[in-house]
């Protein structure tokens, strides 16, 4: 199990489950299965959708959004990702409606786009941030996104945000105060569409180098605690994960812009 692995572990919550802890933002995720090397192609005709995603953004309707394209090939899966960031629901539909009248509008563009892509692939969610803390990302940045996805067990959320808030938070944090990253969220589906427990652990980094020193960080914290504590801790986490679905995305930020 690597080190990022347990502390993801750790953040993960059951979407299925009740909580008291409040969504801070949803995220409009649109993804795409675009052939191996039309990306670019495709991603130019969706950055038409920029200037409206602007003024989305200077009337606080929109709090960020971007395009993110996967960089590990994996057959069969979804490798571009559109998504935009909301405060609540008013505002995710005040989105959709201004998204709707783009496409209506732009017909000739929605062709040639759907013409890239396997639009019987294609596939929409709204997901719910549990937990986030972001420092700023500069203006024309292309970030490194690390998404760690697995299905945690039945009726351990609480359990789940204890451990996190506990062991990893702390060690996130600073990596977000000394720069190393630009930020992490915990997420899971508002509107569930995937297997019961979906979730996702998003890391936001400057760079490739990034990870190494997050791998440090996370080896340090381990170590630094007591070998009791140690082994509870992990025997708790794979106790309430399914760990065999455990899997991770690595997409660079082709457009990534925030208030």
């Amino acid at each position: 199990m690597t080190v990022r692995t347990i502390a993801v572990i750790g953040a993960l919550v059951v979407a299925s489950s009740v909580s008291a802890q409040q969504y801070k933002s949803l995220v409009s995720v649109a993804t795409f299965k675009v052939p191996p090397g039309g990306e670019n192609a495709f991603i130019e005709k969706g950055k038409a959708f920029v200037p409206m995603l602007d003024k989305l953004m200077d009337a606080g309707v929109v709090l960020a959004y971007g395009i993110d394209t996967s960089l590990l090939h994996v057959p069969g899966e979804n490798n571009v990702e559109f998504w935009c960031v909301v405060p609540n629901y008013g505002a995710l539909e005040k989105s959709d409606a201004a998204l709707d009248e783009f496409m209506s509008q732009h017909p000739t563009l929605m062709q040639e786009a759907a013409a890239l892509s396997d639009m019987n692939a294609h596939r929409d969610l709204v997901i719910e941030t549990l937990e986030e803390n972001y420092r700023k990302v500069p203006a024309g940045g292309t970030p490194i996104m690390v998404f760690e996805t697995m299905r945690a067990k039945p009726g351990r959320m609480d359990d789940f945000i204890a451990l996190f808030n506990k062991y990893h938070k702390p060690v996130f944090d600073k990596l977000v105060a000394d720069g190393v990253i630009y930020g992490y969220e915990l997420d899971t589906e508002a509107v569930e569409t995937m297997e019961p427990g979906t979730m996702w652990g998003l890391v936001i980094m400057p760079d490739l180098a990034a990870e190494d020193k997050l791998e440090a960080a996370f080896s340090a914290a381990m170590k630094s605690l007591p070998a009791a504590d140690r082994s509870t801790m992990e025997k708790q986490l794979m106790d309430s994960i399914e760990f065999a679905s455990h899997r991770e995305r690595m997409a660079r930020a082709v457009v990534f812009r925030t208030k």
